[in-house]
């Protein structure tokens, strides 16, 4: 039983949140040592503060797979290579362009590292279509396929029906990742594992996009009391814990954890990912916290709604600062910090 710890790159997406280099390898450090040996860490292409911790954690060898993250792009490939770290691609929100994504996928299984690629909201494809496009995925040399519950609106019971589903059809290795808008992130997560999913991904209290993702410290719990080996050590999983607790005390305060409530919390209408904001039709909200995973997209949607328009090159200069300045400070930048740069 395998699980994946995405809080170095999940967790980043979270409202109101941003790491420092230094923040985000003490982590990484806390994290290996409560035991975990696989975690996703970054997402290069975002920016270089993304390359830089990537090449750093994996030099440390902190944990024996690290992965960037990346979309199904060459360039994308290429940055996660670069880091020395196994390379996570996802699909975009759309099923446009399938067979220039066969090409990247081929490209990155021809190179020297995992590759795992994410679907996108499996609750959205039909069987037909969920088949067909793992199919492609899988003869164009993709090891592990991530199956995420991308808008948190599956059930326990529709995810392992989902499971068993591509369990029956296909022989490779698949990971499991749900997040928690409805309030079932680690009952998903459960399912799909005892469906056959060998792989769980899951944050320190369940930090991410939007109201975040399966919780690691609570389906560690449960996947030992049915008599998984996830070989978390718990004590240092609780130093982990604490540490985490004081960084979103700091960030954010106490707020986060009702704003993150399911259903009703705040955070459920809130974006970070700048591939959400640049997905209209799939993301309908136009609230955001703003941090180095802030794309173009974003940046000018916040404009538009303060009435500003700038041309495309102040555009790019601006979202360089922002990520820059969230990166230097550790904080997520306020619309009124972004108008100032203007």
């Amino acid at each position: 039983m395998i699980i994946t710890d995405d809080t170095l790159r999940e967790g980043l997406q979270t409202p109101g949140i941003a790491f420092t280099r230094f923040e985000k390898l003490k982590l990484a450090s806390l994290i290996s040592a409560a035991g975990v040996k696989r975690a996703l860490v970054s997402y290069p292409s975002a920016h270089v503060s993304e390359v830089e911790v990537t090449r750093e954690i994996v030099k440390a060898n902190y944990f024996k797979e690290t992965f960037g993250l990346g979309r199904t792009l060459k360039d994308d490939v290429d940055t996660i290579y670069s880091t020395g770290a196994n390379i996570a691609l996802h699909l975009p929100f759309t099923n446009e362009r399938l067979d220039e994504i066969e090409e990247v996928i081929r490209y990155a299984s021809n190179l020297d590292r995992i590759v795992e690629v994410a679907l996108i909201d499996v609750v959205r494809y039909s069987t037909e279509d969920l088949f067909r496009i793992m199919k492609k995925i899988i003869e164009s040399g993709a090891d592990v396929i991530q199956v995420p519950d991308t808008m948190g609106t599956a059930s326990p019971k529709s995810m392992k029906e989902t499971i068993k589903r591509i369990k029956k059809n296909f022989q490779v290795e698949i990971e499991i990742h749900c997040h928690n808008d409805f309030g079932g992130a680690v009952a998903n997560s459960i399912s799909a594992i005892e469906a056959g999913a060998e792989i769980l991904d899951a944050s320190v209290l369940g930090l991410g996009e939007r109201n975040g993702i399966a919780d690691l410290g609570s389906v560690n719990a449960l996947l030992k009391k049915e008599g998984y080996n996830t070989e978390i050590n718990e004590y240092n999983l609780k130093v982990l814990y604490d540490y985490v607790i004081e960084l979103v005390m700091s960030k954010v305060g106490s707020d986060h954890f009702l704003n993150s409530f399911p259903v009703f919390g705040k955070n459920v209408d809130i974006s970070t990912a700048g591939t959400h904001a640049a997905s209209p039709g799939v993301f309908e909200s136009k609230n955001y916290s703003v941090n180095v995973y802030t794309g173009r997209a974003m940046v000018k949607q916040i404009l538009k709604s303060e009435g500003i328009i700038i041309d495309d090159e102040s555009l790019s200069k601006l979202v360089k600062r922002v990520k820059d300045l969230s990166a230097d400070t550790g904080k997520a930048i306020t619309r009124k910090e972004i108008i100032e740069m203007v």
